[in-house]
């Protein structure tokens, strides 16, 4: 069976450059987002960036396997889009606790969920890199809420811990370690 390995944790936890690390680009899931691009981000490659009224459309017309909101900006996997990639094999993405969860409630054990954790400290420290102070501020604003929702995946007994205050190196280490 085929897994979607799914990196959730707050902003700055390391989890697209863990997940990137760990997986080949074409293994990536191409999910919906209504905000605008970061600096070398590409459309269609890291995100479809999308208006909010067209993401709106997708969900009126059912296109959405999960779509959240997560800092005021919508978020989504297209099910014909996680489908495919299931059938061609193991895939991932960075994803909210509340769409693993819906995704969880469609796929079941498939969806394997990843928490990384790190401390208010470190977010702060790697977000003052490329955030704004407002940007910043904001984030700080979810941080518990991030927290909040680790409680939540603890009831998945298919959950990957990875510990975000390590190197990037280590994290990998560690998820190898836990996928064996």
């Amino acid at each position: 069976m085929n897994h979607c390995y799914l990196f959730i944790g707050p902003s700055g936890s390391g989890k697209t450059s863990l997940a990137e690390k760990a997986f080949a680009p074409e293994q990536k899931i191409v999910s919906y987002t209504t905000r605008a691009p970061r600096k070398d981000e590409i459309h269609g490659r890291d995100y479809y960036f999308v208006s909010k009224k067209e993401f709106k459309q997708m969900v009126n017309h059912d296109q959405f396997a999960e779509y959240d909101v997560y800092d005021e900006h919508f978020y989504g996997i297209a099910k014909e889009t996680l489908r495919e990639a299931l059938a061609a094999g193991d895939c991932y993405d960075p994803i909210t606790t509340t769409g693993f969860i819906n995704l969880q409630r469609l796929f079941g054990d498939q969806m394997v969920p990843i928490w990384i954790s790190i401390s208010k400290e470190t977010m702060i420290g790697r977000l003052e890199k490329r955030a704004s102070a407002e940007d910043l501020k904001r984030r700080l604003a979810i941080f518990q809420e991030d927290q909040e929702s680790f409680v939540r995946l603890k009831k998945y007994s298919n959950l990957i811990e990875i510990d975000g205050e390590a190197s990037l190196d280590e994290m990998l280490l560690q998820l190898r370690k836990a996928l064996k």
